[in-house]
């Protein structure tokens, strides 16, 4: 293997070969004079300059390779090549170069590597996070949204470089940024509502960010606190809800009981129509409390369903003949038609009954006198679909969203008058979610309204639920 010359090598080879050169050139120079040319000389002289210019340019291009590879290597570090090594060979103080810029690059290497595992690791934990996380620059243009705050706003795709107002519009949190940012640096608390299809509360906590360099930003981490405030004002409804329901037959039992003890039971007249009243509101107060009950026990999943093989037949002429009576002293017919061939489905028993007696009490008391009322099942794709159509008035577009709700109810004076509580659709919708099935209603003014339950048919793969 043919060794390689260090820089010191290269020049003295250089030296070497142009004083050798040099040397010849000089002896046929002394020649040609000889020999009495005049032309000879000049000619000689020209073409020992010459020489003796590509000597040196030789000499030093041989001097400057090593200085121009460590060039090379530099600047290919420069631009981002950590990769690429200088020469170390020849020893010296350009050997000792090279290897000097050789032991950055490892460095540096090492370095961004450990840079870049951090910057994924803080990528991940803010892209894992619940919370939105929004950073602003000194300059107050968002340096940095997590995945979260882009979940809970639409910020477009890239929001980085643009302004919190640019990105979010909502003037509010713009207001809480720059009151953050000109006051004297104690974080603010503010709850915000973002508009959109599906508007959302958003709680933000606003607090000045210092980097290191000594430049201030902005730090705002969101929470959403949207079901959070729908459920404080379920809970406010519902207490408001049953305070009004219990207030009237309290206040009809209260009435009823101080007419009597104020004389009215010397009348017997007066006396039964007084303890009719007190009867008719104290059996509505209890199965307001039971149906409270009731409620209370599905919502919380105290209520544990148990899921059997279910004839469905046989519950519905049972839910038909529970409010026989009931129906022959409004004039309403109740009709069950099933199929011989229904498949069996998969339900708790006791819930399923009870889910077809409030439906079809329901379709009794307010389809009117003289309408009808039919129950049917069929099976299709998969579940048992049972029906409760009558030809009662049926009930407005608007009030078809809502009648599944707690207390609601289309007309109020109406249903209490016939001893409605308001959450025997509630309790319908629960009992049916809780057996993996679902239920709807379809109505037409004038024309009646139409329940559907839809159950799996056992076999049909339909796993066994937590009641919901």
């Amino acid at each position: 293997m043919r060794p390689r010359l260090g820089f010191r090598g290269r020049v003295a080879l250089g030296a070497v070969v142009h004083t050798a050169l040099l040397g010849g050139l000089l002896a046929a120079l002394q020649a040609w004079g000889a020999m009495d040319r005049p032309w000879g000389a000049a000619l000689a002289l020209a073409g020992l300059l010459a020489l003796s210019a590509a000597l040196a340019v030789l000499g030093a291009h041989l001097a400057t390779g090593p200085v121009r590879a460590l060039t090379r290597a530099a600047s290919a570090l420069s631009r981002g090549n950590l990769a690429m090594r200088a020469p170390t060979t020849g020893g010296g103080a350009l050997g000792a170069l090279g290897e000097a810029l050789n032991r950055l690059a490892r460095e540096l290497s090492g370095s961004l590597s450990d840079l870049r595992r951090e910057r994924d690791l803080l990528a991940s934990i803010l892209d894992g996070m619940r919370e939105g996380v929004l950073v602003l620059g000194p300059d107050g243009r968002i340096v940095l949204a997590n995945a979260a705050l882009r979940a809970m706003v639409v910020m477009g795709s890239d929001p980085v470089g643009k302004t919190a107002l640019e990105a979010v519009r909502n003037a509010s949190l713009d207001d809480a940024l720059t009151d953050v940012a000109q006051g004297p640096g104690e974080a603010l608390l503010k709850e915000l509502t973002i508009a959109g299809v599906l508007p959302r509360k958003l709680m933000v906590r606003v607090s000045r960010l210092a980097s290191p360099s000594g430049e201030r930003g902005l730090l705002a981490v969101f929470h959403d606190v949207t079901e959070l405030r729908r459920l404080e004002t379920v809970r406010t409804d519902f207490v408001a809800n049953v305070s009004h329901e219990l207030r009237t037959p309290v206040a009809a039992i209260s009435g009823a009981a101080e007419t009597l003890l104020a004389g009215a039971l010397d009348s017997p007249v007066d006396a039964a129509e007084f303890v009719g009243v007190i009867d008719r509101h104290s059996r509505r107060l209890r199965q307001l409390v039971e149906d409270l009950l009731d409620l209370s026990k599905l919502e919380s999943k105290a209520l544990r369903l148990k899921l059997v093989d279910v004839e469905v037949a046989p519950a519905l002429t049972h839910a038909a003949a529970l409010v026989e009576e009931q129906a022959r002293r409004r004039r309403v017919r109740v009709d069950v038609s099933v199929s011989a061939d229904l498949p069996r489905a998969r339900a708790d028993r006791r819930a399923l009954e009870q889910v077809l007696f409030n439906l079809v009490e329901n379709a009794v008391k307010y389809a009117g006198e003289g309408a009808s009322v039919t129950l049917s099942a069929a099976a299709t794709g998969g579940q048992v679909v049972l029906s409760v159509k009558d030809t009662g008035p049926g009930i407005p577009e608007p009030h078809l969203g809502r009648i599944f709700e707690r207390f609601y109810r289309v007309d109020a004076g109406r249903s209490r008058d016939l001893g409605g509580t308001g959450l025997g659709l509630a309790i319908v919708k629960h009992l049916v979610e809780g057996m993996a099935g679902h239920v709807d209603v379809t109505s037409e003014p004038g024309r009646g309204t139409e329940f559907r339950v839809a159950l799996p048919v056992v076999g049909a793969g339909a796993a066994a639920p937590t009641p919901s």
